[in-house]
């Protein structure tokens, strides 16, 4: 028998596909085009504007028409406010063209060219040849110095003050964008979407309340990434209604993760186990009896990430959190979580 979680799941998989077409069809309407580079129109008012951020302040007059996506997700936030990037960051992943599976339909087509390295000592010149008039590098580390560089070439928006690199909530990156190009409503109107689509999930899959859930990543020498509720991977499992387990909870602190050793995994024992980028540990993690001995793997209540889901949590934005509640739902209906 079918059983009710994965029912719901098909109607919240239509209902997510819907919301990503809707995305890819507003990339070539009236407001803006498939071609790279191609901007979309200002909201009335909401250009000029000048915003805040960790290096000081950036203003932007007019409409930008050649914008740079330098941070790892901006690219997507673009896509979704129908802005077509000339230049989209790429991360060590599934991919190495900066664009993941989850914006393609919004690209129509476009092929903006790649910045290789994007979390980690990119090539500034290859900011430049995109002759960008707005840089958008909000998910990302820039420290002073790249900030200059980058600044000196047109407008560059980054993350608030008060904010870590790499810990941003993805509604204040959407938001922050939108401001950038002039489309504020438009941003506000994907964080609703969005917002909507976990709280369908929550709604239609009461049995996560209460429920603990952790996202680990593995790491060489048998150790284990645990990532904390604030991370962008654990964002999508609290979003989902799950809580993080108790003997968890105070070994975060500030931090991203904590990690982890093969004799403490007892640490990860949760009603559902999350493995990111499982594909590629799946071996070494079947011979790890510290691994296959835990309550959760024992059950079944395991659930392990293929590289492109794996991406895309751990960018979560409006194109990639439908995509990844999709995945995510479906596999937890195959567990004892979500029979």
């Amino acid at each position: 028998m079918v059983s009710a979680l994965r029912r719901r799941t098909v109607l919240s998989m239509g209902l997510v596909a819907a919301a990503v077409m809707a995305v890819g069809c507003s990339s070539t309407s009236a407001e803006g085009t498939s071609e790279a580079g191609a901007g979309a129109a200002a909201e009335a008012g909401a250009l000029p504007v000048t915003i805040d951020h960790v290096h000081g302040s950036t203003s932007v007059e007019a409409v930008p028409q050649r914008v740079a996506a330098v941070g790892i997700g901006d690219a997507d936030v673009l896509l979704a406010l129908g802005v077509t990037p000339v230049l989209v960051p790429a991360w060590k992943g599934s991919v190495d063209t900066g664009v993941g599976e989850w914006a393609k339909p919004a690209l129509a087509g476009a092929t903006p060219p790649a910045l290789a390295n994007a979390t980690a000592g990119f090539d500034v010149e290859k900011v430049a040849a995109s002759n960008p008039d707005l840089i958008v590098a909000v998910n990302n580390a820039i420290d002073a110095n790249v900030y200059g560089q980058l600044s000196a070439m047109a407008p560059t928006v980054l993350h608030a003050a008060d904010q870590t690199d790499w810990m941003l909530p993805w509604q204040q990156v959407t938001t922050r964008i939108g401001d950038a190009v002039g489309r504020p409503a438009k941003a506000a109107e994907q964080v609703r979407m969005v917002e909507d689509t976990f709280a369908r999930a929550r709604s239609e899959h009461p049995e996560f309340a209460g429920k603990s859930a952790i996202l680990v990543r593995y790491l060489d020498g048998d150790k284990f990434r645990a990532y904390s509720p604030t991370s962008a991977r654990g964002q999508l499992l609290t979003e989902l209604g799950f809580g993080v387990p108790a003997q968890l909870r105070d070994r975060f602190g500030d931090a991203l993760y904590t990690e982890i050793s093969a004799e403490n995994l007892g640490l990860l024992e949760a009603d559902l186990l999350v493995v990111d980028n499982y594909d590629a540990a799946a071996a070494r993690l079947d011979a790890l009896p510290t691994f296959t001995g835990l309550q959760v793997v024992r059950s079944g209540a395991m659930v392990g990430l293929d590289p492109v889901v794996s991406d895309a949590v751990s960018m979560p934005n409006p194109l990639t959190i439908p995509f990844s509640v999709n995945a995510m739902l479906e596999k937890i209906s195959r567990t004892p979580v979500g029979a």
